[in-house]
């Protein structure tokens, strides 16, 4: 078997920033789904017996153990492909397990090197640089567009004004084709989230001071707090301090787990396909959007963990629920709340696998309907307790995994967290 090298995960460890600024989630989804990061200068490379790559880079990697590397640019061409970080020697030297065997021993031409992006093409984005919609490489039918949009005002700049010293957050959905960057109010197309009463409602800024709605499905990444025991305030202005996160995934799924205060109190966001248990799932898409779904005003108390998807996949059973698209659904209908299928909803907490290296258990889900749906990719819940760093790469066996903090439990203690599964190291 070849070591996999398709799910790729990135973390402010890797010098990226998610910090109280307008334009930092865009900015930080441009690199990790789309164009990923370059590395300097590589000064010296060779290829050991194992057939493993060891490369020097001028300046600090800054990358982790079991990240994807693309090399480019090589002579032999063998070289120029994906590989696994299956060693980290220093902050300069890297040691990389190619996905297909590379049969030569010497290197004619040195190339140049980066961490892979989850393999996403920028299909739209706007003059002013707020806006992005996202969608697969080589998308099948299945692979919604995703729009992200950090925009502060209504079109006409004037019924709706979010301040921009309040909270931080993208609007966010998916939709199955567009024509344009703001091409959303189409009841013909498929959305998610959507109201067929209101199309445009997820992106909709109405009023102005702390009296002003914008959006409805909301990533978040800077409030005032944690958000976690309580309910935030979005007009407050949240603290200048960078947010901890790890975004992991691939062109299929990605999630974000991040903190919103400063604290590594984590909540997680994501969208993508999932994977389903219908035959017939060529012919709807199949999405999920792991979301905060609110529509209070700026000055409101904004519930996290007391609201349907306010912290998806734990907490509690409102807040741990998501959203997909319905089965079997008419392009005008509305979506509906899925519920994962766990022993528990304190992931990382509840520790009831204690005696297990790595206990990641799959997490398939119903929806309100009362349909088994299927599964959510990559993401595992943790029958064990680990109380990691943020973003720790672990092996068990030859199956590579990243763990990080997702909040499970009001304790502080317990913080709970979420294993990734990024494939087999062979």
């Amino acid at each position: 078997m070849a070591t996999d090298v398709d799910v790729q995960f990135f973390s402010h460890l890797n010098g990226l920033t998610l910090d109280n600024n307008w334009g930092d989630l865009i900015r930080m989804l441009d690199k990790a789904l789309v164009s990923g990061i370059d590395f300097t200068q590589i000064t010296a490379v060779s290829i050991d017996a194992q057939g493993d790559v060891h490369i020097t880079l001028y300046a600090a990697h800054n990358a982790m153990l079991f990240q994807v590397v693309e090399l480019t640019g090589f002579a032999p061409a063998s070289l120029n492909q994906k590989y696994r970080i299956k060693g980290v020697p220093s902050t300069t030297e890297l040691i990389l397990k190619p996905h297909t065997v590379i049969v030569e021993t010497s290197i004619t031409t040195v190339g140049a090197g980066k961490l892979a992006s989850l393999g996403y093409d920028i299909i739209f984005r706007d003059t002013n640089d707020v806006k992005r919609v996202y969608r697969s490489k080589n998308p099948t039918a299945q692979h919604p567009f995703i729009r992200i949009d950090e925009s502060l005002t209504s079109p006409d700049g004037t019924t709706g004004v979010y301040t921009s010293t309040y909270a931080k957050y993208a609007m966010v959905g998916l939709l199955e084709y567009m024509e344009h960057i703001d091409d959303y109010e189409n009841p013909d197309v498929l959305q998610l989230p959507f109201d067929p009463s209101d199309p445009a409602k997820n992106w909709e800024i109405t009023g102005t001071g702390t009296g002003v709605v914008r959006g409805w499905a909301k990533w978040i990444w800077a409030t005032i707090n944690e958000a976690i025991n309580t309910a935030t305030t979005l007009s407050k202005p949240p603290t200048n301090k960078p947010r901890l996160f790890t975004l992991v995934g691939d062109s299929d799924a990605f999630y974000l787990l991040n903190s919103r205060g400063v604290g590594e109190r984590k909540l997680i966001a994501g969208c993508g396909v999932f994977d389903s248990v219908h035959a017939d799932s060529n012919i709807t898409p199949e999405w999920f959007l792991m979301s905060t779904l609110n529509t209070t005003t700026a000055d409101s108390d904004f519930p996290t963990v007391n609201a349907q998807g306010g912290a998806s996949l734990a907490y509690n059973a409102g807040a741990a629920t998501f959203f997909v698209s319905k089965k079997d659904t008419s392009v005008s209908s509305s979506h509906t709340v899925a519920s994962p299928v766990l022993p528990d909803l304190m992931t990382g907490a509840s520790d009831l696998y204690s005696a297990t290296h790595i206990a990641a258990l799959q997490i398939p889900f119903s929806d309100a309907e009362k349909n088994l749906r299927g599964t959510l990719k990559h993401v595992a819940y943790s029958g064990n307790s680990l109380e990691q760093a943020s973003t720790t790469p672990l092996l068990s066996g030859s199956s590579m995994y990243v763990y990080d903090h997702l909040t499970a439990t009001s304790a502080t203690i317990s913080k709970g967290g979420l294993y990734f599964y990024l494939g087999e190291l062979e």
